[in-house]
Protein backbone atom coordinates (compact mmCIF):
# COMPACT_ATOMS: atom_id res chain seq x y z
CA UNK A 1 0.00 0.00 0.00
CA UNK A 2 1.21 3.82 -0.65
CA UNK A 3 1.49 6.51 2.15
CA UNK A 4 -1.49 7.58 1.48
CA UNK A 5 -3.30 4.38 1.43
CA UNK A 6 -1.87 3.42 4.74
CA UNK A 7 -2.88 6.61 6.12
CA UNK A 8 -6.48 6.26 4.74
CA UNK A 9 -6.88 3.01 6.41
CA UNK A 10 -5.78 3.40 9.95
CA UNK A 11 -7.95 6.99 9.77
CA UNK A 12 -10.91 4.28 9.21
CA UNK A 13 -9.95 1.83 11.40
CA UNK A 14 -9.43 4.96 13.88
CA UNK A 15 -12.45 5.84 13.34
CA UNK A 16 -14.42 2.72 13.61
CA UNK A 17 -12.37 2.04 17.06
CA UNK A 18 -13.59 5.39 17.95
CA UNK A 19 -17.45 4.73 16.95
CA UNK A 20 -17.05 1.26 18.86
CA UNK A 21 -16.09 2.65 22.20
CA UNK A 22 -18.27 5.50 22.00
CA UNK A 23 -21.68 3.67 21.91
CA UNK A 24 -22.72 5.43 19.20
CA UNK A 25 -23.34 1.81 17.14
CA UNK A 26 -25.70 0.76 19.68
CA UNK A 27 -29.49 0.78 17.45
CA UNK A 28 -29.47 -2.71 14.75
CA UNK A 29 -25.79 -2.87 14.80
CA UNK A 30 -23.22 -1.51 11.34
CA UNK A 31 -22.33 -3.10 8.55
CA UNK A 32 -20.45 -1.18 5.43
CA UNK A 33 -17.84 -1.29 2.72
CA UNK A 34 -15.96 1.08 1.29
CA UNK A 35 -13.79 0.81 -1.79
CA UNK A 36 -11.45 2.33 -4.42
CA UNK A 37 -8.81 0.88 -6.97
CA UNK A 38 -6.35 -0.14 -3.74
CA UNK A 39 -8.06 -0.46 -0.58
CA UNK A 40 -11.30 -2.08 0.41
CA UNK A 41 -12.43 -2.08 4.03
CA UNK A 42 -15.14 -4.10 5.08
CA UNK A 43 -16.61 -3.43 8.72
CA UNK A 44 -19.34 -5.46 10.51
CA UNK A 45 -20.33 -4.13 14.14
CA UNK A 46 -23.19 -5.90 15.79
CA UNK A 47 -25.79 -4.89 17.79
CA UNK A 48 -24.70 -3.62 20.96
CA UNK A 49 -26.13 -2.76 24.79
CA UNK A 50 -25.99 0.54 25.92
CA UNK A 51 -22.93 1.29 28.11
CA UNK A 52 -21.38 -1.81 26.47
CA UNK A 53 -17.31 -1.19 25.65
CA UNK A 54 -15.98 -4.08 24.17
CA UNK A 55 -18.36 -4.76 21.27
CA UNK A 56 -17.74 -8.97 21.03
CA UNK A 57 -18.23 -9.94 17.67
CA UNK A 58 -17.17 -6.79 15.62
CA UNK A 59 -15.38 -7.82 12.99
CA UNK A 60 -12.77 -5.17 10.33
CA UNK A 61 -11.36 -6.44 7.13
CA UNK A 62 -9.03 -4.15 5.24
CA UNK A 63 -8.05 -5.68 1.68
CA UNK A 64 -5.79 -4.90 -1.06
CA UNK A 65 -7.53 -6.29 -4.00
CA UNK A 66 -4.53 -5.86 -6.20
CA UNK A 67 -1.68 -7.60 -4.05
CA UNK A 68 -4.46 -9.06 -2.09
CA UNK A 69 -2.63 -8.09 1.19
CA UNK A 70 -5.20 -7.93 4.22
CA UNK A 71 -5.68 -7.01 7.97
CA UNK A 72 -8.91 -8.95 9.45
CA UNK A 73 -9.56 -8.02 13.17
CA UNK A 74 -12.49 -9.55 15.39
CA UNK A 75 -13.54 -8.97 18.86
CA UNK A 76 -13.70 -11.98 20.73
CA UNK A 77 -14.52 -11.04 24.38
CA UNK A 78 -12.90 -9.80 27.45
CA UNK A 79 -10.32 -11.30 29.48
CA UNK A 80 -8.04 -10.90 33.10
CA UNK A 81 -4.64 -9.19 32.59
CA UNK A 82 -2.40 -8.11 35.68
CA UNK A 83 -6.12 -7.53 37.82
CA UNK A 84 -8.05 -5.86 34.88
CA UNK A 85 -10.44 -6.57 32.51
CA UNK A 86 -9.17 -6.19 28.85
CA UNK A 87 -11.46 -6.65 25.52
CA UNK A 88 -9.76 -8.63 23.25
CA UNK A 89 -9.44 -8.71 19.43
CA UNK A 90 -7.92 -11.42 17.39
CA UNK A 91 -5.84 -10.13 14.26
CA UNK A 92 -4.62 -11.58 11.11
CA UNK A 93 -2.57 -10.23 8.68
CA UNK A 94 -1.60 -11.77 5.01
CA UNK A 95 0.47 -11.35 2.83
CA UNK A 96 3.82 -12.24 0.42
CA UNK A 97 5.46 -13.55 3.56
CA UNK A 98 2.25 -15.62 4.89
CA UNK A 99 0.23 -15.12 7.42
CA UNK A 100 0.75 -13.21 10.57
CA UNK A 101 -1.36 -13.92 13.42
CA UNK A 102 -1.70 -11.05 16.67
CA UNK A 103 -3.65 -10.30 19.29
CA UNK A 104 -4.53 -6.36 20.98
CA UNK A 105 -6.43 -5.82 24.32
CA UNK A 106 -7.08 -2.65 25.80
CA UNK A 107 -8.97 -1.45 28.89
CA UNK A 108 -12.33 0.55 29.10
CA UNK A 109 -10.25 3.31 30.15
CA UNK A 110 -8.02 3.01 27.34
CA UNK A 111 -4.88 3.50 30.47
CA UNK A 112 -4.00 -0.38 29.77
CA UNK A 113 -3.31 -1.77 25.87
CA UNK A 114 -1.34 -5.22 25.19
CA UNK A 115 0.21 -6.21 21.53
CA UNK A 116 0.99 -9.10 21.09
CA UNK A 117 2.35 -11.05 18.05
CA UNK A 118 2.90 -14.61 17.29
CA UNK A 119 4.87 -16.59 15.17
CA UNK A 120 3.83 -19.55 12.88
CA UNK A 121 3.83 -22.02 15.71
CA UNK A 122 1.61 -19.93 17.59
CA UNK A 123 4.74 -18.70 19.73
CA UNK A 124 4.65 -15.50 21.30
CA UNK A 125 7.34 -13.31 18.85
CA UNK A 126 6.61 -9.96 19.91
CA UNK A 127 4.65 -8.34 23.21
CA UNK A 128 3.91 -4.82 23.89
CA UNK A 129 2.33 -3.40 27.17
CA UNK A 130 1.48 0.03 27.69
CA UNK A 131 0.44 0.27 31.25
CA UNK A 132 0.11 3.47 33.71
CA UNK A 133 2.90 5.38 31.58
CA UNK A 134 5.05 2.56 30.97
CA UNK A 135 5.57 0.22 27.97
CA UNK A 136 7.74 -3.33 28.52
CA UNK A 137 8.40 -4.66 25.33
CA UNK A 138 9.09 -8.63 25.91
CA UNK A 139 10.60 -10.69 23.03
CA UNK A 140 9.99 -14.27 21.91
CA UNK A 141 12.90 -15.36 24.17
CA UNK A 142 11.13 -13.25 27.06
CA UNK A 143 14.00 -10.63 27.14
CA UNK A 144 12.45 -7.48 28.38
CA UNK A 145 12.74 -4.12 27.33
CA UNK A 146 10.95 -1.28 30.18
CA UNK A 147 10.77 2.27 28.79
Amino acid sequence: MSKKQTLTTLAILLLTAALLTSGCLSEGGTKFSLSDNNTEIEVDLPETVEGEWCPVGSHIKVTNPITKKALDMTVIGKEEFEGETLCKAALESTGEEGISTFEYMWSEDKNTTVFTKYDTAGNISLKFIFKEGTTKIIDGDRKTLEI
